[in-house]
Parts: C-alpha cells; structure tokens; sequence
C-alpha cells in the first residue's frame, strides 16, 4: 500500500511571469522578423524554404528557442512521398532528431506548446491534412536539456489520430495560465463534419478530451482555426467562404455561442477565403482571400465589424491585390500590429511552388502591415509593401504561433492553480508507442515512463522469429528509435522493448 503525504500549494500566475514569447518569427524563403524590442522590430533570417507552414517560440526577453517547418529543399531532396517536417535550433541548424516530422507541406499543420511539468520541454504538433499522403494528428517531444540548450527531439511522431485532419491547428493556453488546450477539426473528402477534437495538455502529458459536435459542418480540408487574443473567441472559416466566430471557454474547453459572419449562400464571394486575425481588442476581423476558378484574379484584405449590429453587411475591402501577387497570412504580431505575407504565382521553378532563384519582386520581398488594427475601414491604417524582409521573401504563409504571454483567465473558477506534490511519488507504467509511415517505410518507436538505463529493442514475426535486436542506453524516462523497414514484408510483426527494469511490447502492421 503506497502512504501518500499531500501538500497543497495555490499559485497564482499573472501575464508577468509569462515563460516564453512569440518574438521571432520564421517564414518563407530564409525570412525573419525579431520583435524583440517591440518599438522597432527589424528583419532577419532563418534556413527556412516552405511556402507554408512554420511555427517558432522564444524565451521570455525575446530570444529564440528554436523553430520548425514544412518542407525544405536546403535541408535535404524532396520526392512525392518525402514531405518532410523538421526543427531548426536556435543557432539556425537542424536540431538533433530533428528531421522527418509528419506533416503534409501545407500551410497551418504544426504548433508548439511548452509542456507544463517540465520548462525545458516542448510539444510540436503535426497533422496530416490528406487522406493519402501522412494522414493523423501527432505529437513530437523538444527537450531543450540537450546539446547546451540547442536541444533534442526525444519523442517523434507519436499518433493521435489516423484520419486526416484540417489544415489549421490552433492552440491556446488553458485559463488556469499553466496549461493548454489544442484543437482541430476532422476532414473527410466529400462528407460534411462537425467534429471539433481537443487535447488537454498537462504536466501529466496530453489528453484528448471528449468530441464537440457543433457549428456548420465542413467538408474541406482547408478549413483554419484562429483564436482571438484573450482566448475566449474562435474564428473558424473554411475556404468555401463560411466564416464563424465562436465563444470558448478556456476552463472547459467548451465551444459556444456560433456568430455567423459570413455565409457563401448570402454573399457570393468568387474566392477562397485563406486566413483570419482578430484585433487587439477583438472588435475587428481580418479576412484575406485568394483567387479560385473564373474569377477576376484578384485577392483581398476584408475587415468585419464584430460590433456591428450586421457584421454580414459590415464586410468592407481594405486593398485589392491583382495576380500575379496575391494575398497570404495575416497575423497579429507582439507590437499589436498586424502583418500580411504576399507570394507570387508567376514562377514556380522547383517542386511545390517554390520559387526560381531569379524571382526577386518588391511584392515578395516586403510584408504589408495593418497599423492601427482596432480601427475601422481606412482608420486602420493600411500600408502595403511597407516593411522590408532584408533581401528574403515570403510565400503564403506566417508562424502559427500561439498567444505564449496568455495569462490565467481572471476571476473564473480556474484563475489559480492547485498542485500535489507527495512524497511518494506515484509512477505511471511504461508504454510503447508505435507509428509505421507507409510513405517513408520508417517505424518510429516511442517508449515513455522508463525507468531502465540499458535495454534492448526487438523486433519479432507473429510466429516469434526474431528479425532484428539492438542494443541501447537511455535517459529515462523517454527512449525514441527510428527504424528503416525498406525490404520488410507487409503483415504484422512485434515489436519488445525490454530494460533491466521493464518490458513492454506493441504490434505494427507493415503495409
């Protein structure tokens, strides 16, 4: 019988003491901005290549961390197959472990959340968005404890779900100030969804919560999830032009309250509808489309009044953009501003829309940005092209990085925290996660809660033939293995890992 001695602390946590920032940003073609003085924040560089997805997170002055995206032809070749995700350190190198994340090299599918039992530690989520290429939603582990702070992903591609999902995760910080939720919404090709799947992340790991069935179902996989500032607000939109803002609950994690902005079957918008931002303030959303079809080849900056007694009619177009530069991401940045990517589809010299070493245009190679966002129709003070990205260039896309300086949801039920802490700790059972990526012909192994230091991974036929062993060291309590099964035959094999203090097993089919 394990005697467990409980002491109860309530802490209070309030936006001073926020951890980790969203002060730099990596992006497109080796782009960058530092926020970390937020009076003059200045462009700079990264090694990233990806005309969409990139997610980055700082300490708390400012000071990059590290970041990720999807794909990058510097890095390593790319094949129809090879969408590859990966994570950069801070020192602007591929991270050790860092490469062949999930993902599908589109726009919106990864976002990084701190782990709340362990301040070195980081979730990066990943999420297929196609049903046949790396469909799921998975997890990767960052722990910065490795190689002097230029860390280690120690954990990799670790499966939620095995269906493909939308193509904007989003995360928010949970109103206890500590933890966070995650959410996406599940896409099936043709069949109208209203799936919402949330994940609570702890200190205890990540937890997915009960389903939400609710709002307008959805039948495309480009469809995003913004959350507003303060985390009580959700815009959701998808690119047949549905656009709605919802109220969440950051103690529960409920979605309520559905507001319809914006209703393709009332107003006929001949594009696609491509992201959204709120203001500082949370009066205004912003809509950027792209072309689609036969229309005029144009793109848009819209703003909706949420004040507005019609929000519907309150739509007023900010800039026209016409081909070939067209509209990316707008996002909210730490100087509550709000800035807007532009791509062109001029040229497209390598694979998946990059761009030709040649094409260098003011369009690309400047940000547009919203300067006084609170404001109504021309008040906001819109300047296209105006802030200069140092000789790099944009495509679609901007980090995906959540509000980091969040703090706790004031006077709610959930505005302080209550933590145990015993004096007998009481451990969780070892497990064994396993993920066969067809694509790849790759096995990802993932033990966590070990204990052992040395151990053994095995891998087994179902008639107990062994195939393959190899010896190991490890740092408990995690052990992450990636195995090349080019060759193996399809059928179900098992797999054993065993330390002198443990042994757990899981099978894996291989397609």
């Amino acid at each position: 019988m394990k005697l467990r001695i409980i002491l109860v602390c309530i802490l209070v946590w309030n936006h001073a003491q926020s951890q980790f920032t969203d002060r730099f940003w990596a992006f497109g073609d080796s782009a960058a901005i530092d926020f970390s003085n937020l009076s003059n924040p200045v462009s700079g560089e990264s090694i990233l290549r990806s005309r969409g997805t990139c997610v980055s997170i700082c300490d708390s002055l400012g000071g990059l961390l590290f970041y990720a995206g999807s794909p990058n032809t510097n890095l390593w070749p790319m094949t129809t197959v090879n969408f590859l995700g990966y994570v950069v350190n801070k020192d602007h190198q591929l991270m050790e472990d860092g490469d062949t994340i999930v993902s599908n090299q589109n726009y919106q599918e990864m976002a990084i959340v701190p782990n709340p039992g362990n301040e070195k530690q980081f979730y990066l989520f990943s999420g297929g968005v196609t049903p046949t290429t790396n469909p799921g939603f998975y997890w990767s582990l960052i722990d910065l404890g490795y190689n002097n702070g230029l860390g280690k992903v120690i954990q990799k591609n670790v499966q939620l779900q095995n269906f493909p999902v939308n193509d904007g995760l989003a995360a928010v910080k949970h109103g206890n100030g500590r933890d966070w939720w995650v959410i996406h919404k599940r896409y099936e090709p043709n069949v109208f969804t209203d799936e919402f799947y949330l994940y609570l992340v702890t200190a205890a790991g990540v937890q997915p919560q009960p389903i939400q069935f609710t709002g307008r179902p959805s039948k495309n996989n480009n469809l995003r999830i913004k959350f507003s500032p303060s985390g009580n607000k959700m815009a959701v939109h998808e690119a047949g032009n549905n656009l709605d803002v919802y109220d969440f609950d950051r103690c529960t994690g409920v979605i309520s309250n559905q507001t319809i902005v914006h209703d393709t079957s009332t107003i006929n918008v001949n594009c696609l509808y491509w992201s959204t931002e709120f203001s500082p303030d949370e009066t205004k959303l912003y809509l950027t489309t792209i072309p689609y079809g036969n229309n005029d080849s144009i793109s848009c900056l819209i703003q909706f009044d949420l004040e507005a007694p019609d929000i519907q009619a309150s739509m007023d177009t900010i800039q026209v953009f016409p081909e070939p530069f067209i509209c990316g991401f707008v996002k909210l940045a730490p100087d509550s501003q709000i800035y807007l990517s532009h791509m062109t589809i001029e040229e497209d010299c390598e694979f998946f829309y990059l761009y030709c070493d040649t094409t260098y245009y003011p369009e690309i190679m400047n940000l547009s940005v919203i300067h006084q966002p609170n404001e109504l129709r021309a008040l906001c003070d819109f300047r296209p092209y105006s802030f200069y990205l140092g000789g790099h260039r944009s495509y679609h896309g901007l980090p995906n990085n959540p509000n980091y300086e969040l703090g706790p949801l004031a006077g709610s039920v959930c505005d302080t925290l209550i933590t145990s802490v015993s004096q007998v700790p009481v451990f969780e059972p070892a497990q064994l996660k396993l993920f066969f990526h067809t694509g790849w012909r790759q096995l990802f192994v993932n033990g966590q809660q070990l204990k052992g230091k040395q151990g053994s991974l095995a891998l087994y036929s179902v008639t107990g033939q062994l195939l393959r062993r190899e010896e190991f060291s490890i740092q408990p309590p995690y052990y992450t293995r990636q195995w090349d099964l080019t060759g193996t035959a399809a059928g179900l094999y098992i797999v054993v890992l065993e330390t002198e203090k443990e042994r757990v097993s899981g099978r894996v089919v291989v397609e």
